[in-house]
């Protein structure tokens, strides 16, 4: 016997965790990105090189993230590693995320966006929550920064 299908709470519509996903969506994700990306403030603590960065910085802030590594720390003040390890990751060109727990710094990823990696209704929540992070973190709508983003190209 089949289970029964899930619905959404607020809508009504049957939720569909098998639902593939769109490419429609996924270039919406990135659109939204990009005018994230061009709307970021200058006048904020982190600042980004290419929308790529951009991109793997909040979707780490999302959530969307593993660890990497793993570094007991031993004899070295923590904000030195901190900041030491970040250098690194910057100089390497590539994206991750530090934080300390304990004496261990641990070292995080970003996880895939692919299509064979997140199903649709886990992309779903990832893209609003990326849009939450950028809100938080910038004071500015999402939205709004999408249609000033749109009718300026």
């Amino acid at each position: 016997m089949a289970a029964a299908p899930k619905h959404c709470p607020e809508c009504g519509c049957v939720l569909d965790e098998d639902k593939p996903r769109s490419l429609p969506q996924l270039r919406r994700y990135f659109a939204m990105i990009r005018a994230f990306y061009f709307h970021w403030p200058k006048s904020h603590g982190r600042q980004f090189t290419n929308e790529t960065e951009c991109r793997k910085w909040l979707q780490m802030k999302a959530g969307h993230r593993e660890p990497g590594a793993s570094i007991p720390l031993v004899g070295m003040p923590k904000e030195r590693a901190m900041f030491l390890a970040e250098a690194v990751i910057r100089g390497a060109g590539s994206y991750a995320d530090v934080e300390m727990q304990g004496d261990t710094l641990i070292v995080y990823v970003p996880r895939s966006v692919a299509f064979g990696k997140l199903k649709h209704l886990a992309a779903c929540a990832l893209f609003d929550d990326v849009a939450t992070v950028f809100h938080a973190e910038t004071g500015m709508d999402p939205e709004q920064v999408m249609r000033e983003y749109v009718r300026a190209a």
